[in-house]
């Protein structure tokens, strides 16, 4: 269990707060997809989530570990408590250019699990099998594709044996048809009890693999609930706005005269964003 209270951050020299008393818990086993305009404090979220980012209030609690504000920026058991039960898939992925695909899954359990070569070599080449590249354990990064970079990532955050794995924008770099794929891997991941937290921008992502969405505006969370009704039927008028509900009301609804106006009478419920998140 995840559980976050209050959560507020501000970046140095920014005015405003990207996390503006943030409160949300995650389950074991569940699935959350959190959406939202850029800059409402989705990747930053998941930084804070995983101590990577420093927070200036409230406390995040993973199991009986408990992060405080600071924590991050200091060396210490409760960060690397928190870090081997929440593991991170970059948006980028970041694999060591100069491993192959298994030796960027055994670096962890080797230099921070203490493992012995022999055994996270064996851990590797089950979490490459897991993710459908064991015949790609010897190709290093720049002879992977998009998809199976990303799939290296994971198996290498899953090598920690977290409770948790967090994603940020696992979509944003692969093709329509590997979106698929990625779905049907992380329901396995799913099946087997994994507490999934992704950021996302790919409504159908969210629809087909979260059993609960966060809509976030503001460095709060403005909507919840199951992917149908936050999609189909939601409460709040600006995450109607977001969904891009209300222009297709409004175009529905306008006369025939009247379509010729465009967007431009129609002012912005998100303001624009800066390009922190």
């Amino acid at each position: 269990m995840i559980e976050v209270k209050d959560l507020c951050k501000r970046y140095e020299g920014e005015g405003r707060w990207v996390l503006d008393g943030f409160s949300a818990s995650f389950a074991p086993g569940e699935v959350v997809a959190l959406v939202g305009p850029s800059g409402c404090g989705k990747s930053t979220l998941l930084r804070c989530l995983n101590g990577l980012e420093p927070f200036d209030s409230g406390h995040i609690r993973v199991g009986d570990a408990v992060l405080e504000p600071g924590a991050a920026s200091k060396s210490g058991a409760m960060v690397s408590s928190i870090r081997r039960r929440v593991g991170f898939v970059f948006q980028q992925w970041h694999l060591f250019a100069h491993r192959t695909a298994l030796g960027n899954v055994i670096e962890a359990p080797r230099f921070v699990r203490g493992l012995d070569v022999k055994t996270a070599t064996e851990l590797g080449r089950v979490l490459l099998e897991k993710v459908g590249l064991e015949h790609r354990a010897g190709a290093y990064p720049s002879e992977l594709s998009g998809g199976e970079q990303q799939r290296v990532a994971i198996a290498r955050a899953l090598a920690m044996e977290p409770e948790v794995l967090l994603l940020d924008e696992p979509t944003s770099a692969l093709d329509p048809e590997r979106v698929g794929e990625l779905v049907a891997l992380l329901s396995r991941l799913r099946d087997d009890g994994l507490t999934l937290v992704a950021v996302t921008h790919e409504m159908r992502f969210a629809r087909e693999l979260a059993t609960r969405m966060l809509v976030l505006h503001g460095g709060r969370v403005l909507e919840e609930g199951p992917p149908e009704q936050v999609l189909e039927r939601p409460r709040h008028e600006r995450t109607r706005a977001f969904l891009g509900l209300e222009r297709a009301s409004q175009r529905e609804e306008a006369p025939a005269a009247s379509l010729g106006a465009g967007r431009t009478h129609v002012s912005p419920v998100f303001p624009g964003a800066t390009a922190r998140e």
